[in-house]
């Protein structure tokens, strides 16, 4: 697949190209140093106290060096994606569309985010929580959201960065949501969730009836919880059963978190005819190496 266009890079393209990236800094252990990432494209990290409150930092160009400046009054986890975002647009060569300051409104507004954002976003959460290392800590990962804040804590990384990062490298059936404002903004998939063709809509409300929308009515974190697979997808192959719904809140930006997962081991899968699935970023998703399973349960909670 060729990226040597900007137009070409999509979601795919963006995760092949951070864990390339990943090894070309020479990455060897987590949390990762953000110094070897900076290095990697000739940039430095510098941290001020005077950037203004809601302000994530900055970067300017300066005799062929990059200058990423740090608001030092932000949170460790947030001051690490901050950089590797900024990162992201010079490896990636893909425009600022957030102006010469990346503040913490578009930061963490995935309404108001252009998808050139979203793609350094992807790729800063890949560099940030490498797919090498994910991969060893799922072989004795369990499903839900006690074992992604562990994988948080270790990677330095927010959760919601965190939770995209373990969905995406696990084989068994299960997605992540973001909501925000009370609609959904950003799902992303393991591959068997691709393979049995489980798509949630993106843009619409919380679902009624979803563990989601009560954890939000009363401001409180939910689960996890058995509910019908059918109030999150109109797959007809897949509406009578049921899934696992895990809710984090965070409430500083109007955010909540959805962890979905079948919990047994078979399911029925997508049954149509290959040469008739186009070659989009769904079906190439799955060809991504490495995958590793959270181990599946058979029993009911």
């Amino acid at each position: 697949m060729s990226t040597s266009s900007k137009n070409e890079i999509t979601e795919v393209t963006a995760i092949v190209r951070a864990r390339a990236f990943v090894r070309k800094a020479g990455i060897d252990r987590v949390p990762v140093d953000l110094e070897k990432y900076a290095q990697a494209v000739n940039a430095e990290v510098r941290f001020s106290s005077r950037l203004k409150p809601g302000e994530a930092g900055s970067t300017m160009c300066v005799n062929g060096r990059h200058i990423i400046t740090v608001n030092a009054a932000d949170r460790p986890e947030r001051q690490r994606f901050t950089v590797l975002h900024e990162i992201a647009h010079v490896e990636l060569d893909l425009p600022s569309r957030h102006g010469d300051t990346l503040d913490a409104d578009m930061l963490f507004s995935y309404a108001k985010r252009p998808p050139e954002e979203l793609l350094c976003d992807v790729f800063a959460s890949e560099c940030l929580v490498p797919h090498e290392f994910l991969v060893r800590d799922l072989k004795v990962a369990e499903p839900g959201f006690p074992f992604v804040e562990q994988i948080a804590e270790r990677y330095q990384a927010s959760l919601s960065c965190t939770v995209s990062r373990v969905v995406v490298n696990s084989v068994v059936p299960c997605a992540s949501v973001l909501s925000q404002g009370g609609y959904i903004r950003f799902v992303a998939y393991s591959a068997s969730m691709r393979e049995r063709r489980f798509w949630i809509t993106p843009r619409i409300a919380i679902p009624a009836g979803s563990v989601t929308l009560q954890s939000v009515s009363v401001g409180r974190s939910a689960g996890p919880s058995q509910v019908p697979a059918y109030i999150w997808t109109s797959q007809d192959v897949l509406s009578d059963l049921e899934l696992t719904e895990d809710v984090r809140l965070l409430p500083a930006w109007d955010q909540a978190l959805t962890l979905l997962w079948f919990e047994d081991a078979e399911l029925p899968r997508n049954r149509q005819d290959p040469s008739k699935v186009e070659a989009d970023e769904d079906v190439l998703l799955e060809e991504l190496d490495g995958t590793l399973s959270w181990p599946a349960k058979r029993g009911r909670r």
